[in-house]
């Protein structure tokens, strides 16, 4: 009985459309980092253009973010507080059982 070899060898192997694959890869791996350059760019372009507008420094600007959070969160705390008090009833005073 004439049995075929079932071990792979480097003749199996297609080396044109490994070498077609590698060389995608590369100019994929290129393409990428051209892309996140220009990305980076972008954003440091931005971020000089803000900091050339604002009238604050960054850590001022930074402590008056801080504050105003603090105030919306206060004042949402204190609006949700009033409208349970307004609205909620608790079961053991509410009078249809």
């Amino acid at each position: 009985m004439d049995r075929g070899r079932t071990d792979w060898s480097r003749q199996d192997l297609d080396t044109r459309t490994l070498v077609i694959a590698a060389v995608l890869l590369g100019l994929a791996g290129l393409l990428g980092l051209a892309g996140l350059s220009a990305g980076a760019a972008a954003i440091l372009g931005a971020g000089r253009r803000w900091y050339g507008r604002v009238d604050l420094p960054p850590t001022e600007l930074a402590r008056l973010k801080w504050e105003q959070a603090k105030a919306a969160a206060g004042a949402g705390a204190g609006a949700w507080h009033e409208t349970e008090q307004k609205s909620y009833t608790p079961r053991r005073e509410r009078t249809d059982h």
